[in-house]
């Protein structure tokens, strides 16, 4: 009679067992669906923001074609070589710090009336800025080049003549994830080569 009875207590923990080890799952299952539908939205997020940027630059770029180019002291000193220093003065990304410092070159030339501004790094061009006077600053705007690695950045710098070699002003890197970086530029012209005879 003992042995009756406890045929079905058994059954009961055994099927109360299955009943949480399948709710179990079941919780785990919809644990990973609801990462996958964050993932999901936060790669939306990122797209929008990426179409955003690109918006902008192709409208920044779109409103310098066809300007004429101010004839100012700024102007008429800028073609040519340029060693660029920059230092960073305020940041809130994680990866960069203030006091940090890049070298570039810069070689500015005009194009169908529009300033533009091939920087390098190591021999290598790591960026096109294209741009204009206004009064007495330059306002330069960096375009998007396939294989960037920050794409989704929004870099602007801003220079203004100091002296009759050095140029100074501030690049300003806008991240999507709201952070950005600000630089102080210092520009002095390369000096040229001798020729030799």
């Amino acid at each position: 009679m003992k042995k009756t009875a406890l045929l079905p207590l058994c059954c009961l923990l055994l099927a109360s067992c299955q009943n949480q080890e399948r709710e179990q799952r079941l919780q785990k299952k919809e644990a990973e669906l609801a990462h996958r539908e964050q993932e999901l939205l936060l790669r939306e997020k990122a797209l929008a923001l990426r179409e955003q940027a690109d918006q902008k630059a192709q409208q920044a770029a779109d409103s310098v074609r066809g300007l004429p180019l101010a004839d100012s002291a700024l102007v008429r000193n800028l073609a040519g070589t340029w060693v660029t220093r920059m230092n960073c003065v305020e940041t809130d990304c994680p990866g960069s710090a203030i006091g940090d410092s890049k070298n570039e070159q810069w070689e500015f030339s005009y194009d169908q009336g529009n300033v533009l501004v091939k920087a390098s790094a190591n021999n290598k061009v790591v960026r096109v800025y294209t741009g204009q006077v206004q009064g007495s600053e330059l306002q330069l705007t960096a375009q998007h080049e396939e294989g960037e690695t920050q794409p989704d950045a929004t870099i602007t710098a801003q220079l203004q003549l100091a002296a009759d070699q050095r140029l100074e002003g501030r690049r300003e890197i806008s991240r999507p994830d709201n952070c950005r970086i600000v630089y102080a530029l210092t520009l002095t012209r390369a000096p040229q080569p001798l020729l030799t005879r």
